[in-house]
């Protein structure tokens, strides 16, 4: 081995040991990364909602810190804010809220909700969800237990009505109409 290698090593031993020596003196080598240390659990009671439903959110932190608190963003399908707002943890790191439909969050789309918990060292968790239109309120069986029929009403039963609220024919002739309806099928009433 040469004068320059035998020199080299004797350099790269001293940086080794005065390396050493520093982080010692000083509390260690440079601190880790602490990014991702908050991490955020987060589950929606559905994956759509009609117009105007409220939405349930729950979930919990890997890492309570009661300095934090759990920030949520909602955008909408325009990647425009929809909802910003902050939710209370609780010492145990768990967390529910129930988010009232505003004007910017109400119409239908798809929107993305953005958690985090605290503003530094954090993951951002995302999810999704769809509002769609609410339908139109249509029930099967109306409330008088009277089934609708796509079968046509005979035009003598629609006569029958007329008479019997004019008060040309009798109850007994009226009913005896309803229930020839019954009879063929063409009204149903559940039990």
């Amino acid at each position: 081995m040469n004068f320059h290698g035998i020199l080299a090593i004797v350099a790269i031993s001293i940086l080794i040991g005065t390396t050493a020596q520093v982080y010692g003196q000083y509390g260690g080598g440079p601190p880790q990364s602490s990014v991702g240390d908050f991490k955020v659990s987060i589950n929606l009671d559905k994956e759509s909602y009609s117009a105007g439903d409220i939405i349930s959110l729950s979930g919990n932190v890997n890492k309570y810190d009661e300095k934090r608190s759990l920030q949520i963003t909602i955008f909408d399908s325009a990647k425009k804010i929809a909802l910003n707002t902050e939710i209370p943890v609780a010492a145990d790191g768990t967390f529910s809220y129930n988010l009232s439909p505003n004007e910017k969050f109400s119409k239908a789309g798809q929107y993305t909700l953005n958690a985090q918990y605290g503003k530094t060292h954090v993951d951002v968790k995302i999810i999704s969800f769809t509002i769609i239109d609410k339908p139109m309120e249509t029930s099967s069986t109306p409330s008088d237990g009277v089934e609708p029929t796509s079968a046509k009403i005979p035009d003598w039963i629609k006569s029958n009505a007329g008479w019997w609220a004019d008060g040309s024919i009798d109850d007994n002739s009226f009913v005896q109409g309803i229930q020839f309806l019954i009879k063929t099928g063409i009204m149903k009433i559940s039990s």
